[in-house]
């Protein structure tokens, strides 16, 4: 019995540590949930009176925050827009409209394939005001819905996309198939360029590094460009511009008076 007991112990323990590492708790302060490996991790961080937690998604982190666990959420205005009109979280969360980063989302290829960056830079600019359309309409939630099956790897002239289906309004799940807008615009792209899409869905970390092992042809997961990655991979022209927000709850009323950028940041640089 006491062998058991110990055994019982000590997987507590390891299970307890586990998940305080992948939390990324140090509670040093206000808890703010972001998106593994995305720009909301690093412009959190460098709030050293912030506290840090880790989400596979930004819904999750929503949901703990409704639920008492964390303060914040920092992420992509996109996906913050599209969950604060969730049902479940419609009049419970707000989102602080103002923005705290200039980014702009392309496409990943491998450094060695010159060949399929032009091609997808050519078919967004052949195709700019369809594509204008379309990104409109899933941002603000009037799109069409459409199922993506992920694809047979073992297709002739297969084209496998790298990306993270945890980041609606560009890349989600229904049910075994995939959505979003940059899903849609890959299946686009494959029939006007006569590839079989194949879809690999993956941690958001490894969408990059996948691309450049080669293990996938491009990476479409709202891919911000920024230097670091820009050294494993080659980056498409942008074709998107945004920026990370905060999502508060409804009634809080730290950020009411904020107007500008400055504003928010000299508040979070006083939380403690």
């Amino acid at each position: 019995m006491k062998k058991k007991v110990l055994i019982a112990l000590l997987i507590v323990a390891i299970v307890s540590v586990s998940v305080m590492a992948l939390a990324g708790c140090n509670d040093k302060g206000v808890k703010v949930g972001f998106q593994t490996g995305t720009t909301g991790q690093s412009y959190t961080e460098e709030y050293k009176n912030l506290t840090g937690v880790q989400y596979q998604n930004a819904t999750n982190a929503v949901q703990d925050m409704v639920n008492g666990r964390i303060k914040y959420v920092i992420t992509d205005i996109a996906p913050a827009k599209a969950i604060a009109s969730q049902a479940n979280f419609s009049g419970k969360v707000k989102v602080i409209d103002i923005a705290l980063t200039d980014e702009i989302y392309c496409f990943a290829v491998n450094k060695d394939n010159d060949a399929l960056k032009a091609q997808l830079n050519e078919f967004m600019i052949n195709n700019s005001e369809e594509l204008k359309s379309l990104q409109e309409a899933y941002i603000a939630g009037t799109n069409d819905v459409k199922k993506i099956p992920k694809g047979n790897k073992n297709a002739e002239n297969a084209l496998i996309v790298a990306t993270n289906a945890e980041f609606a309004p560009f890349e989600y799940m229904i049910g075994e198939d995939f959505a979003g807008y940059d899903m849609e615009v890959m299946q686009m792209f494959c029939k006007e360029y006569g590839y079989e899409l194949v879809i690999e869905n993956m941690d958001f970390d490894a969408v990059v590094s996948s691309v450049n092992l080669k293990k996938a042809d491009i990476g479409a997961a709202a891919l911000t460009f920024d230097e670091d990655r820009a050294k494993l991979v080659n980056f498409t022209d942008k074709y998107y511009e945004s920026t990370q927000v905060i999502i508060c709850m409804a009634d809080d009323t730290t950020f009411d008076d904020c107007k500008t950028r400055e504003d928010v940041e000299k508040i979070l640089n006083s939380l403690s």
